[in-house]
């Protein structure tokens, strides 16, 4: 679940790289996910711990 909620996130995250869109919400990434927004904060609760999370896999 962890990997397709932080594939939705770089999909959503890199198409709205523009400067001056609003920033991607978690409902947004549990949408492009296919899950519901509860599903999503069990491994969630910020879009911060995604980036974070997304960062650290960029690195290993």
């Amino acid at each position: 679940m962890r990997t397709l909620i932080l594939r939705a996130a770089r999909e959503l995250l890199t198409a709205q790289s523009q400067p001056g869109l609003p920033p991607v919400s978690l409902d947004e990434v549990a949408a492009q996910a296919g899950i519901t927004r509860s599903q999503l904060r069990a491994y969630y609760t910020s879009m911060a711990a995604i980036e974070a999370d997304l960062r650290a896999e960029e690195r290993s």
